[in-house]
């Protein structure tokens, strides 16, 4: 990045963090035409905080759970320091150390509540309530700051100085030994680190001659997916039933590596976020970190839920387990979609060891989808699904629709693995399911569309225009029975829905709307659906065309509006089908 040029001297900066460190390397190049004496200074302020409790979480959060950073100096570095334990119950006392350096050495140093550059004096802004224009803090934060002062000679040409700024959870002489790490071969860092990502790039290709902006978003996708590969150690296992309590640890987890759901709001675990992302791990070649994220969803969701063979939902990274214990509803949608996505994974690599790793997990996902989550005994199941919006119906289209091809992903793993009876129960039970859709399923109705949801008693059909409709054209489900490989839905439902969606209704300049626009008004009756309650989501409702109120009062929708708030961590984005983000 270049940086505006003062009295002659050219300067670019340079930020990256190296693979295996927890530190981040910044460099400064400055490009002079003469010989000469410039005085440099770098600001720095911390902020030690935990990844949970948040903001709004119960019975504490980061008010009372985040302790006073302290700052010092000591042989060069400024040092900032987290010691002790919040005064909560089941709080673990822990000492958290960040350390700021430079190649150089300092010719001064201040300290100080602030030094933020050029935010000081910065805004800060209250815990809650209206956000003023500018925040350069808020009432959560309890950081301290500093200042390095430099004298540094610069020879006719270039020169370049390095600062890193490390970090540990395990007190002050980890950090100090990643900081002097990190600084002992910044250039030879970098370099290792750009060539593991030309290796990134150089996995796959994409060639599209009539659209190379989306060529190169490919591209540059492929490097984002890498930057989301992340790992914790030692993670206190608790399940916190949507932040509402903070009780004791149930177990703990040494190592979780995983891909992140999306930045900057969501950079944790994901159940249904890491099985979309499977897609897009595959066909990019980035196949460990695709394991690994499965593997940590299987590891967490064993202790938890005391191998149930339920899949968590939304995992922090100390351990905490925000939703999707067996005390909470979940989402349906990850356990049936696990199996896909090991199967998904067993296919592009080959790797029968990851398959039979998994297998018995994904077997136990299955029986229990269907053992809990089917009370009317239909086989369609109940539950939330990657639409978390009060007012549905109980059972959810794209539930059905990715029980369906997990049935027949697990029957496809079970005939790779001689296991006749998991795959005659597999294969029957989604051929049941299969050869029922179309009736239950098809809303028709002048919309060609599948309704969103079925409402209990007697599966009257709700047409939300959500974005799950098209679900029965993009899940693809495996050769079976003489049936080729290919979309659950008939052909000419396919054909009519896919149309359909590429409307202005559904579809805009940025693509898929989460849900389409305007109101569907016709035969309304007062009957109301019994909707899944879950008091942390957003509550938009739709009159049905068929009579079933769907929640809420009837209104137009924005396409662009926020779809997911939870307090104290912001609105997601809209989530992208079959890659990286947060569902909705």
């Amino acid at each position: 990045m270049d940086l505006a040029s003062s009295d002659g001297v050219q300067v670019s900066r340079t930020d990256f963090a190296p693979d295996g460190m927890r530190a981040s390397l910044i460099g400064l190049t400055f490009l002079s035409p003469k010989p000469r004496t410039v005085q440099l200074s770098m600001d720095a302020h911390s902020e030690l905080m935990s990844s949970y409790p948040w903001g709004g979480t119960k019975p504490t959060n980061q008010l009372d759970f985040n302790l006073p950073d302290m700052g010092f100096y000591a042989d060069g570095r400024l040092v900032f320091r987290e010691q002790g334990t919040p005064a909560a119950a089941n709080a673990a006392p822990h000492d958290w150390a960040a350390v700021v350096s430079s190649s150089l050495t300092p010719t001064g140093h201040r300290l100080g509540a602030n030094f933020r550059g050029p935010q000081d004096p910065a805004v800060i802004c209250p815990a809650s309530g209206t956000t003023p224009p500018r925040c350069d803090d808020t009432a959560y934060g309890k950081g301290n700051g500093g200042e390095l002062n430099y004298r540094l000679q610069l020879p006719s040409g270039s020169r370049t100085v390095w600062f890193a700024v490390s970090g540990s959870d395990n007190g002050l002489a980890e950090a100090l030994a990643m900081q002097r790490s990190a600084l002992n071969d910044p250039a030879g860092l970098l370099a290792d680190k750009t060539a593991r990502r030309k290796t990134v790039d150089q996995n796959t290709h994409a060639t599209l001659p009539g659209d190379p902006q989306l060529a190169s978003s490919v591209a540059w996708s492929k490097q984002n997916l890498a930057d989301s590969r992340q790992e914790a150690r030692n993670l206190q296992l608790r399940v916190t039933n949507a932040g509402t309590a903070y009780p004791a640890p149930i177990g703990t987890l040494g190592v979780a590596r995983w891909t992140g759901a999306g930045w900057p709001d969501y950079p944790w675990i994901f159940g249904t976020d890491g099985e979309y992302t499977a897609f897009a791990s595959v066909a990019a070649g980035q196949f460990d970190a695709i394991k690994n994220h499965l593997q940590t969803l299987r590891a967490v969701s064993d202790v938890v839920n005391s191998r149930s063979g339920k899949v968590v939902h939304e995992v922090v990274p100390d351990g905490s387990v925000y939703y999707g214990a067996n005390s909470d509803p979940g989402n349906t949608d990850e356990t049936v979609k696990f199996p896909s996505a090991v199967a998904l994974v067993w296919r592009w690599t080959g790797d029968n060891r990851f398959r039979d790793d998994m297998y018995d997990f994904t077997v136990r996902n299955l029986k229990y989808a269907f053992a809990n989550l089917d009370a009317d005994h239909d086989g369609w199941l109940e539950g939330p699904g990657n639409v978390e919006r009060q007012g549905m119906g109980q059972e959810k289209l794209d539930n059905t629709v990715y029980a369906i091809r997990g049935l027949l992903d697990l029957a496809d793993m079970a005939a790779s693995k001689n296991d006749p009876a998991t795959r005659h129960w597999a294969t029957t039970k989604a051929q049941g399911l299969q050869t029922r859709f179309e009736t239950a399923w098809w809303y028709g109705n002048g919309t060609s569309s599948y309704a969103d949801s079925l409402c209990d008693p007697n599966n009257v059909q709700l047409f939300q225009k959500y974005w799950i409709g098209l679900t029965p054209v993009e899940a693809e489900l495996p050769a079976h029975g003489g049936i080729a490989a290919g979309p659950l839905a008939a052909l000419d439902h396919a054909t009519s829905t896919v149309a359909a969606h590429e409307s202005s209704v559904f579809t805009g300049t940025n693509g898929l709307f989460h849900n389409g626009t305007g109101l569907v008004l016709r035969d309304l009756r007062s009957r109301r659906c019994a909707a899944d309650r879950r008091s942390d989501h957003l509550h938009l409702g739709h009159l049905d065309r068929r009579g079933c109120r769907s929640g809420g009062r009837s209104h137009r929708v924005d396409p662009a509006r926020p779809v997911h708030q939870r307090p104290g961590a912001g609105a997601a984005q809209p989530r992208r089908v079959g890659g990286a983000g947060r569902n909705a």
